[in-house]
């Protein structure tokens, strides 16, 4: 209670005053997350990191080799000419069928009718349940009882010379209708297909 000659304080209250203080400091925090974003050069514009596998130094795989990353699933493959291929290791058909069986290098398998690729014999085969199919080591199929070339993931050699294998999409030949029975569509992929 207040005595008689004692007034009651009286308080102002401003409007909005404390949203606009909340504004202005999310307007700040915005202001330095930008400015820290053109200082690192990030954002859209800004040059992005390579997705996907660091298969090491690219001058390390000599010219003509055919060679196996097994935590990966991929046949790296460096052609005479030093370009790379970077293959999955399971074919089309084992795919779409969802078995586990996989594809090995054979340097010692022909390759039917196509042309050996220059530097380097054999091919990549596949033996599941009796049945043998039979791929150029750069991914064409050759013969046998599967179908379709095999995947192929886009590969890049960044700025520090490293050879990166996109891991996130590939290429892929599809039945169309019933598995393993043409027509067939190739199409691009991505790592859960």
């Amino acid at each position: 209670m207040t005595e008689a000659g004692d007034k009651e304080p009286t308080v102002r209250r401003r409007r909005f005053g404390c949203l606009l203080r909340i504004a202005a400091v999310a307007l700040a925090g915005t202001a330095i997350v930008v400015a820290i974003g053109f200082l690192f050069d990030q954002g859209r514009d800004a040059k992005q990191p390579e997705h996907g596998y660091d298969a090491g130094t690219a001058a390390a795989y000599k010219p003509a080799t055919v060679v196996y990353v097994e935590a990966q699933h991929v046949y790296i493959v460096r052609l005479e000419d030093g370009s790379f291929l970077a293959l999955y290791d399971k074919s089309s058909k084992q795919q779409e069928l969802r078995s586990d069986c996989r594809v090995t290098f054979d340097d010692g398998a022909t390759t039917g009718n196509l042309d050996p690729l220059p530097g380097i014999s054999g091919g990549l085969v596949e033996n599941c349940d009796g049945l043998r199919a039979v791929w150029r080591a750069d991914g064409v199929f050759a013969f046998g009882a599967g179908y379709g070339n095999l995947d192929r993931f886009p590969t890049t050699v960044d700025g520090n010379g490293d050879l990166i294998v996109d891991t996130t999409t590939r290429t892929c030949t599809r039945s169309r209708g019933v598995i393993g029975v043409p027509p067939f569509d190739e199409r691009t992929c991505g790592s859960g297909d």
